[in-house]
């Protein structure tokens, strides 16, 4: 059977016991996608997958900032 979906982009904001705040992004090379879609369903997808990587980039760097001008405590 085919799959009939696939993640192509996720942003997660993991926090561990230790108090260890992580942030993952994860992207599909859609290149490799290309075949199974038209010319003009490829290129919406193509921008979709650039704009919204900008935006997390955004958000990335706005939590990271937000992170480093904390004041730490022992």
């Amino acid at each position: 059977m085919k799959k009939q979906e696939a993640k192509l982009l996720s942003y997660t904001l993991l926090y561990d016991r230790s108090g260890k705040l992580i942030t993952e992004r994860v992207h599909t090379n859609i290149e490799e996608l290309k075949p199974y879609f038209s010319e003009e369903e490829y290129s919406i997808l193509k921008t979709l997958m650039r704009e919204c990587t900008q935006k997390l980039d955004e958000v990335h760097n706005y939590l990271e900032d937000n992170l480093n001008a904390r004041i730490m405590t022992n």
